[in-house]
């Protein structure tokens, strides 16, 4: 049995003296990933200031508990749509500099709203056929961190649309 035990203490003293010698190694990120990680919490401030302004501005925005932030600027008739309902929307998406990334030009697009951003999705379910509106979408009911082709990671994005009904 003072065997087994002397045998044991000597295991764990060897590997204890083992790892003495081993120092801790400091992990570095890639110098373009801390760029990028670096230009998403800008995008996520930019747009955090983007809302303010634009709130602080314009007394006639209001704020949804989600983060939408939006004006109808024309009240439309009918029912409001349903989350589940596809909408023909005429839209311009904008980044917060004004620069158009998407756009309908002018034409009606029909939209699935369960196939959308959330934001967008909550914006029409507000709206009636023949409204229009102008809204913000902070990136969490945006395209959030992944961003997409014309979209950066975290971005808020600004919208201009118009409902003209339900699809057929």
């Amino acid at each position: 049995m003072k065997t087994l035990l002397l045998w044991i203490c000597a295991a764990v003293m060897a590997v204890s003296f083992t790892n003495c010698g081993n120092k801790q190694t400091e992990t570095k990120l890639d110098p373009e990933l801390e760029k990028q990680l670096g230009t998403i919490k800008t995008a996520a401030e930019e747009g955090a200031e983007f809302i303010a302004a634009q709130m602080k501005a314009d007394p006639a925005l209001k704020k949804t508990q989600s983060g939408l932030v939006y004006k109808i600027t024309e009240q439309g008739a009918g029912d409001t749509f349903k989350p589940t309902d596809v909408v023909k929307v005429v839209y311009t998406g904008k980044h917060t500099n004004g620069e158009e990334f998407d756009s309908s030009h002018g034409e009606a697009v029909d939209f699935p709203l369960q196939n959308v951003v959330p934001g967008f999705r909550e914006m029409i379910t507000m709206m009636r056929p023949g409204a229009k509106a102008y809204c913000i979408l902070p990136s969490e009911i945006a395209y959030g961190e992944r961003g997409n082709q014309a979209i950066a990671p975290n971005e808020t994005l600004v919208f201009e649309i118009e409902t003209q009904g339900l699809a057929n």
